[in-house]
């Protein structure tokens, strides 16, 4: 009779428990990621009455014969399968849909959980705001940009760090240009200076002395003015782009002198000319009566005698310019330019103590030194006119142009000049304007406004640097062009840059803040032989500047999260950048973790060590921003669950009733 009061008492018991696990899942079924328990039994050690016995040759065996004593909590194990995720609109709250779970920290030990209801604290931490304990990132996303400590686990979202400016670097460019379109006139070139020249804040005009602008400040005794570029044809206005002609100028120089010296320079000037009737010998030609002569036949051409000039030690090449007929029946003028336009003409010393021949004398070298009106450095390709302020450059001709110009100023006090001239209008018979917004290196907008112009080679463009808005300092002249983008004539794809004189890809840009390390923007026309980028079919010009990779400072705006478990940040910007990875722990045995409260659990024995990763990888579960997984404590199965607690308790006590009973019977046998 003691074996079934025990047993009974076992049954209580063992139930009472199942009614505990029963309820303790129905209290949570709210629960944020809440995990449901089962509880088993299992039977307890029987008492063994009598041991089973091995057959024999005359009787059968006999099986044993046990008394059991009750029953016992076999486990509580807890139910790991999913939960519900339900949206939230919080983008900070985190759920695991798989495998896996977050790893927060108090500083000592991390612990794990699947309730992902974050916040940020005052100082930017990502953390649990029930308990303060830090959430966990992984790898070195966020590093970088400062917005991740390096050695840090700790997850930093970072409303206290702003991403700094990026100056453009790269565009890129698609459409296309129109292989047959033309504009209904071709357009003529013109040129204006970026800087307005005034004069006691009023606009200037050509009478305006240079060291009464605006610009100028200092005292004005001597300096020069360089003029660098390129005319129309695409010679460069000097010896090269950017070693060009100068310009003396005094405390009378006026802006006028300045569109002369464009226009209608005045140079000196030596007419050579033999008198007389020498039939051979020569004559010399020496500079500032220095050096080894040069000697020049009797009956040189023009083109003889400036090689002879050009020859001399104190004139190089582009010094002078010889035009005329041949010796002696036709003069030659020789005519100064370059470095020596302003130089005095009677520096040629002539010796003709060598001609022969003819009447006595045989013959004489007479010289005329003149000054005289020629063209200007524009020569007659271009004209410099001053409108409101500000020099104008216009091409004669109307058609593809390369014209292109910059002015620079050193001798006494300072002038601002044009850094670059805009191009009011790109020369040409088809141009396709493209506009972009870049920035600089301080975060500054800048729109960049280009032109594609057909050039006068078939299947051929090249990409001009019309202008660009803001203070600006320079456009380099060499990189302010990207020439010959070429086109296959039958298919249309883009071919690639053969380039000019410049880096074929690139244009360079000063700003004015930091003019001493110009800003490098490099284009991108596509994949040569594909269709991503620039074509050259028939119809319409399309081109436009698709994207640039700048932008200006920027403080974080909002944050969300991807299903590996990266933070993406949306700064004031419009600029989105990868704020850190949030570090996912895998066990073995995710039924052997021990829960410590708070949703908390800690790994065991059983669970095996945590293996850190990340959101859809190793066999982690992806992870929803802005989502919590439910409770998967479902009510019904609970109800159930207790109904059965409830009948095997109920059983067990009737148990005990009835064997107490007997015993009471048993006792009044006596009686």
């Amino acid at each position: 009779m003691s074996f079934a009061l025990s047993a009974g008492v076992t049954g209580l018991q063992a139930h009472q428990n199942m009614i505990d696990v029963a309820g303790n899942n129905l209290a949570n079924v709210n629960t944020t990621a809440f995990k449901a328990s089962t509880i088993t039994f299992s039977e307890l050690l029987s008492e063994t009455i009598k041991k089973a016995t091995a057959p024999t040759a005359t009787v059968g065996g006999t099986n044993p014969q046990q008394m059991g004593s009750g029953v016992g909590v076999a486990g509580i194990t807890p139910n790991t399968s999913q939960g519900n995720i339900v949206n939230t609109g919080n983008p900070l709250d985190l759920a695991l849909e798989g495998e896996g779970y977050f790893v927060v920290s108090d500083g000592q030990q991390n612990v794990y959980t699947r309730a992902g209801a974050f916040a940020v604290d005052s100082n930017a931490t990502f953390v649990d705001p029930a308990t303060g304990y830090r959430v966990q990132r992984i790898g070195s996303v966020g590093e970088s940009d400062g917005f991740q400590t390096v050695g840090d686990s700790d997850f930093h979202v970072p409303y206290d760090v702003a991403v700094p400016a990026k100056p453009t670097s790269t565009m890129s460019i698609a459409g296309n240009l129109s292989s047959d379109a033309t504009l209904d006139t071709a357009q003529t070139q013109k040129l204006g200076s970026n800087t307005t020249f005034t004069t006691s804040g009023n606009t200037a005009t050509g009478t305006t002395l240079i060291s009464a602008l605006d610009q100028y400040s200092g005292t004005l005794t001597t300096g020069t003015i360089t003029f660098s570029g390129y005319k129309p044809d695409g010679t460069a206005l000097g010896s090269t782009p950017t070693t060009d002609l100068t310009m003396d100028v005094t405390a009378t120089t006026t802006l006028n002198d300045v569109l002369d010296f464009l226009n209608n320079k005045t140079n000196e000037q030596q007419t050579i000319t033999i008198t007389g009737t020498p039939t051979g010998g020569s004559f010399t030609l020496d500079f500032s009566a220095t050096g080894t002569p040069a000697t020049v036949a009797y009956n040189a051409t023009a083109a003889q005698v400036q090689t002879a000039l050009e020859s001399l030690s104190s004139i190089s090449a582009g010094d002078v310019k010889c035009t005329g007929g041949a010796l002696p029946g036709t003069p030659v003028v020789v005519e100064f330019t370059g470095a020596l336009a302003a130089t005095d003409a009677s520096l040629i010393v002539i010796d003709d103590t060598g001609l022969t021949g003819g009447a006595s004398p045989a013959g004489t070298v007479t010289e005329t030194i003149k000054g005289s009106a020629t063209l200007g450095i524009l020569e007659d390709k271009a004209t410099a006119s001053l409108l409101n302020g500000q020099i104008r450059i216009t091409d004669i001709a109307s058609g593809y142009s390369k014209s292109d110009i910059a002015m620079s100023y050193s001798g006494d006090g300072t002038l601002t000049l044009p850094g670059y001239f805009e191009l009011l209008t790109v020369g040409g018979d088809e141009v396709k304007g493209v506009n972009i917004m870049t920035y600089d290196s301080q975060g500054g907008q800048h729109l960049l406004s280009g032109a594609f112009v057909r050039t006068d080679t078939a299947n051929t463009w090249d990409m001009v640097l019309t202008s660009v808005s803001g203070n600006i300092s320079q456009i380099t002249i060499p990189n302010r062009s990207i020439e010959n983008i070429t086109f296959d004539a039958t298919t249309g794809y883009y071919t690639g840059v053969t380039g000019g004189s410049s880096n074929p890809s690139e244009f360079v840009v000063s700003f004015s803040h930091d003019p001493s390390n110009p800003q490098t923007i490099s284009i991108d026309f596509g994949v040569i032989g594909e269709l991503n980028g620039l074509t050259q079919f028939a119809g319409s010009s399309t081109a436009v500047a698709k994207e640039q990779d700048g932008y200006e400072a920027g403080e974080l705006s909002t944050v969300s999260v991807n299903n590996e478990g990266i933070v993406i940040g949306a700064f004031s910007n419009g600029v989105k950048k990868n704020v850190g990875t949030i570090q996912i722990a895998m066990f073995d045995n995710p039924s052997g973790l021990e829960k410590i409260g708070n949703g908390y659990l800690t790994n065991t024995a059983n669970s095996g060590m945590p293996v850190a990763t990340q959101g859809m990888t190793g066999g982690a579960g992806s992870i929803h921003g802005g989502a919590l997984e439910k409770s998967n404590s479902d009510v019904a199965t609970q109800f159930v669950a207790m109904i059965q607690a409830q009948n095997g308790f109920q059983a067990n006590a009737r148990t005990i009733r009835v064997a107490n009973d007997i015993l009471r019977e048993l006792s009044n046998l006596i009686r």
